[in-house]
């Protein structure tokens, strides 16, 4: 999934990503719905050690139960350091904006409950998670009875449908969205929305009924009821849609209601009276209002939380928690601060098309992680080094013993990495990447890893773009470089190796920036191909596998630091338990102390 919550360190040093996939995050140990466990740091919980289980309950029956001592009443803030480009549901596609949607917003076909800190996929208004069939070509979804939006009218079967008709207008509300309907659905590829053709016949989704939805996909995903979670599957009512304006005033399904939402700004929410409590499984309605602040600095957001001044105290800050602040969050605070593991992971990019393989592994072996770290100030709470491709979160991961070249942490080591370039006559090799240089932290954290790689033996061509400018610039599979190009980061879709592997190694997102080191390979693709067939469960070992066998004989990125999933929050904030999917709390969960 598309982040932009989170502050990415890049091999160049700290920049703002908007690449990586949909909702992400990871558990404090605090359970999810009704697990009412509280507040606080749990260390244990925190590392990245324990894959999560995704299983699934269709049986899960609603109301979600009470947390234990919550009260309704008040108003929640909620602080994000980024601005989400859309909260059009036919264009969610970033951590953030999907986090707050579908936890307050807008209600979709299934949808995820966090026990024990682990992602389960449960109902939300399908009465079950869907059935395959037995060729794995169709989905059905039953949808449950009494549901309406914010205005009080009733949710029809065919506003399903209009809903995800919107998620192919690409050229306007859609902009920012998924693929994966227009990759698996049939017709997807050549559909084009409502707004282009009115009249075209799209045969990926079809009615039976007033209350059954059935998907026709062009080639198996039996991971398909995991992508019915996305906003994308939420309903919209063709008369009351606005198009572009439709954000801004939109009907809600979910437990709260748009009263105003100024774009890049604020996102003023209040509860929802037309959701009913007695058909979801998990969200709760606690706090009467929720304000949900963009584009603001986390430091300063930190230290007003932390002071507990002002709304301070009833403000949650979803961000990476500043250096100078873990002392507090680590001592005398630590039950104001959250941590634990992320679906979300960065990547140092080697391009398998201009850097010879013995080269991209000399430059694993130089390559200075901890003086980057240190020099960009980045707190030891918001990473783990990583040593796979796959966030430790995901279902079926498997830790298996790092690469000499693919540690994730350390001070490299030239001498090593100068033996493999001079066997391989490669001794002066060019390494040219983008980094940020209009942001002092990035220009210290490029001096470190400039300084380690010539040290190596390799000549280097960094070029400063400035920060508004690096994404664009990194995206561009025609750009002149050959490192730190494509994704420098994904977050899962949903908890199974078929939104992580094929996204990032399948070649198809080269076009669009979200490969790892544009990498492809027909041998790997057909080996995706494969597992992307299996059940789930079946295929979660061998995506692990797959991981350890691409790392071993290709290497086009290296893995640099599985993200942390922090959030910082005010005393009067309650209930505060980390979530595996949206890569922070479990908003609905939250209630705030009167």
């Amino acid at each position: 999934m598309r982040w932009t919550k989170l502050a990415a360190l890049s091999a160049a040093g700290v920049t703002a990503v908007s690449l990586a996939a949909c909702s992400s995050g990871g558990p404090s140990g605090s359970g999810g719905s009704g697990s009412g466990n509280g507040n606080g740091n749990n260390t244990a919980a925190a590392k990245q050690s324990e894959a999560a289980v995704a299983a699934t309950n269709p049986d899960l029956k609603a109301p979600a139960p009470e947390v234990k001592g919550a009260k309704k009443g008040g108003t929640l803030y909620i602080d994000d350091h980024s601005n989400p480009p859309t909260m059009d549901p036919a264009g969610i596609y970033y951590v953030d904006s999907n986090a707050f949607a579908t936890q307050y917003m807008y209600r979709t076909l299934t949808q995820f409950q966090i026990v024990k800190g682990k992602p389960v996929l449960v109902p939300d208004m399908a009465e079950g998670v869907g059935k395959q069939s037995a060729d794995g070509l169709t989905w059905t979804f039953k949808i449950r009875k009494g549901l309406k939006y914010s205005d009080g009218s009733p949710v029809k079967i065919e506003d399903f449908v209009y809903g995800l008709k919107r998620s192919f207008a690409k050229e306007s509300v859609a902009l920012n969205g998924t693929d994966y309907q227009r990759q698996f659905l049939v017709g997807g590829k050549d559909y084009k929305g409502p707004y282009k053709q009115p009249n075209a016949d799209f045969k990926g989704v079809t009615t039976k009924g007033d209350d059954t939805l059935v998907f026709h996909l062009v080639k198996k995903l039996p991971s398909f009821n995991y992508f019915a979670s996305f906003p994308e599957f939420t309903p919209v009512p063709k008369a009351k849609d606005t198009k572009g304006d439709y954000q801004k005033h939109p009907l809600t399904t979910g437990p709260y209601k748009v009263d105003s939402y100024n774009i890049g700004s604020k996102l003023t929410l209040s509860r929802n009276t037309n959701w009913d409590p007695k058909t979801d499984p998990v969200r709760h309605a606690y706090p009467d209002k929720v304000q949900i602040n963009l584009a603001i600095t986390d430091l300063g957001s930190q230290q007003r939380i932390l002071a507990n001044s002002g709304t301070g105290t009833n403000t949650v800050n979803i961000g990476e928690i500043d250096a100078s602040l873990e002392s507090k969050v680590t001592g005398a605070q630590k039950d104001q601060f959250a941590l634990g593991p992320s679906s979300c992971e960065y990547y140092v990019n080697l391009d398998v098309n201009k850097i010879p393989l013995e080269v991209r592994k000399a430059v694993g072996y130089a390559y200075p992680f901890n003086q980057i770290r240190k020099a960009a100030g980045l707190s030891k709470l918001n990473y783990q080094p990583a040593t796979t491709y796959a966030a430790p979160s995901l279902q079926g991961y498997k830790k298996y013993d790092p690469l000499p070249y693919a540690t994730g942490q350390g001070n490299g080591d030239p001498a090593k990495a100068k033996a493999i370039l001079k066997k391989a006559g490669k001794v002066g090799f060019e390494l040219k990447y983008y980094y940020t240089g209009d942001d002092p932290s990035a220009v210290a954290a490029n001096t470190a890893k400039k300084n380690g790689l010539i040290k190596a033996g390799f000549k280097v061509k960094d070029i400063p773009v400035p920060k508004a400018e690096r994404t664009k610039k990194i995206a561009d599979p025609k750009a002149p470089v050959n490192m730190s190009q494509g994704t420098p980061g994904w977050c899962y879709d949903w908890p199974t190796g078929d939104s992580v592997y094929p996204v990032l190694f399948s070649g198809e997102g080269i076009p669009d920036g979200t490969t790892v080191g544009q990498f492809k390979n027909a041998t790997v693709n057909a080996e995706m191909d494969k597992i992307s067939k299996m059940d789930p469960e079946k295929a979660a070992p061998e995506w692990a596998k797959l991981d350890q066998e691409i790392m071993t004989k290709y290497v086009p990125g290296l893995p640099d630091y599985y993200s942390m999933n922090t959030a910082t929050f005010g005393k009067n904030v309650q209930n505060v338990t980390l979530n595996p999917i949206i890569s922070m709390p479990n908003l609905s969960q939250l209630w705030v102390k009167q």
